[in-house]
């Protein structure tokens, strides 16, 4: 097995020519001296948070949304060419954006597709793999509204059984009513109250202090709450609320009136993470179980979950957590197909004081040993972690995912509106496209990484060394 470590990048030239793939769209062949091939193209000229897996047999599938359409698309030799995507369903009010979205996985029978309702409920769509339609929608919670969230992820297992991960807002009995019930308005008035010199130094979700915002703001309003949203393409932006709630001075006063009339006065909701399962191709699911309830009242809301499986079957989830002011990335283990969950460790040795959610998660790659290797981000920089005692910088940026095929693992993140991959050991990030919402995929020869540009769902493969 290789370890992920990092060198100085080899310089290399490009040349670039072009073909067809399988649905007659464009696509680059780029040659490079060391040795290394790199073909690409675009999967569809629309479609937003692309999600990636592989089956047994090696099949790549590739799911995104559209609007209220689900699309899917795969590639039988290993991410060279994709095929024309398919429609999978429609889905009134689907969330799409900062990771929320549709999610697949694959076995060796089934591929079954995940995606979220602005209801606050999570469906499943499956196609046998010699089939020629698609089934669905079947709802996964087993409480309804309980996925307000609308952050999810799926991952399989050996033997075909699926399994499924979300931020739960459901109330439990014996939790804090207050912070179940308070809106988010009379949180801001009764809860925060803004510090001075001492709360200065405080990291917000956009990766600088408050003191550099404030001197980038410059006349800064005097007892008002600073706050972060995100707008309809997933961009944080500043504003300051008075103790009703209303806009002060926003960075984007139309933005915000967009994320209010989005919102509303939606309460906030003391996010948990559940799991369930699926034993018939994700046709019907098993009453869902509790893996982790933060002491401290939720997890970190609008930050994705992710799951995934070792070679003997045990899950593997992972999430940010909410623990005293800290929003730092956690994982728990299940070694009896998700009936029970182990206490939940720290990952990085660094931490996150913030008040505010990032809304950024990151991801999960496991070895045959079940060794666990994840990335994800921390003040605007990406790092990879496999412990509390350990924690690697890969560059600065937003938005990682990671994958690998036992010898080597590959990562992919945004750096504004670029998108940095690091492909295999020995290699810093470099460019290979511009965008949002990147995923990558290791293969048995390399990794495929997608993403959306202006033309698109994009993909590239980079063949290993």
């Amino acid at each position: 097995m290789r370890r992920l470590t990092y060198g100085i990048m080899m310089v290399f030239t490009l040349t670039i020519t072009g073909c067809k793939n399988e649905s007659g769209k464009n696509t680059d062949s780029i040659k490079v001296t060391d040795g290394q091939d790199i073909s690409g193209g675009i999967v569809s000229p629309f479609g937003d948070q692309p999600a990636m897996a592989i089956s047994p047999d090696n099949i790549i599938g590739i799911t995104f949304g559209n609007e209220e359409i689900i699309y899917y698309s795969e590639s039988s030799d290993e991410g060279v060419l994709f095929s024309e995507p398919e429609k999978v369903g429609t889905l009134k009010g689907m969330m799409l954006g900062y990771s929320s979205g549709p999610q697949i996985a694959m076995t060796k029978t089934n591929i079954v597709i995940t995606a979220p309702s602005k209801t606050g409920n999570l469906f499943a769509w499956s196609k046998d793999r010699n089939g020629s339609s698609w089934e669905g929608p079947f709802r996964i919670n087993d409480v309804e509204k309980s996925v307000e969230e609308c952050l999810s992820s799926i991952t399989s297992i050996n033997n075909g059984q699926l399994f499924c991960t979300w931020i739960d807002t459901r109330f439990l009995e014996g939790a804090s009513h207050d912070n179940h019930s308070v809106s988010d308005k009379e949180e801001e008035s009764n809860t925060f109250k803004e510090k001075k010199e001492d709360d200065l130094n405080a990291m917000t979700p956009i990766g600088i202090t408050k003191k550099e915002l404030y001197e980038k703001i410059g006349d800064v309003p005097e007892n008002a709450h600073l706050a972060f949203h995100d707008d309809q393409e997933g961009n944080l932006l500043w504003v300051f609320l008075d103790a009703k709630g209303d806009a002060i001075k926003a960075e984007n006063y139309e933005a915000y009136k967009e994320f209010k009339k989005r919102n509303g006065d939606r309460v906030k909701p003391e996010g948990k993470i559940y799991v369930s399962s699926s034993s018939d191709g994700g046709r019907s699911w098993a009453k869902s179980q509790l893996a982790y309830k933060s002491p401290d009242g939720s997890v970190c809301e609008c930050c994705k979950p992710s799951i995934e499986s070792d070679v003997e079957g045990n899950l593997f989830v992972m999430f940010r957590n909410n623990l005293n002011g800290s929003r730092d990335m956690h994982y728990t283990k299940s070694t009896d197909n998700g009936t029970t969950f182990s206490k939940p460790l720290k990952l990085g040795s660094g931490t996150w004081k913030i008040n505010g959610c990032p809304m950024d998660g990151g991801g999960i790659a496991l070895y045959d040993s079940s060794d666990l290797n994840t990335v994800w981000q921390r003040e605007g920089k990406v790092y990879l972690a496999n412990s509390e005692f350990s924690e690697q910088f890969i560059g600065q940026g937003r938005s990682p995912s990671i994958s690998s095929n036992g010898d080597d693992t590959n990562i992919v993140f945004t750096a504004g509106e670029e998108i940095m991959a690091v492909n295999g050991p020995m290699y810093l990030p470099m460019k290979i496209g511009a965008g949002n919402s990147p995923r990558v995929l290791s293969v048995s020869d390399g990794a495929i990484y997608v993403w959306v540009s202006q033309t698109g769902v994009q993909y590239k493969k980079i063949l290993n060394n």
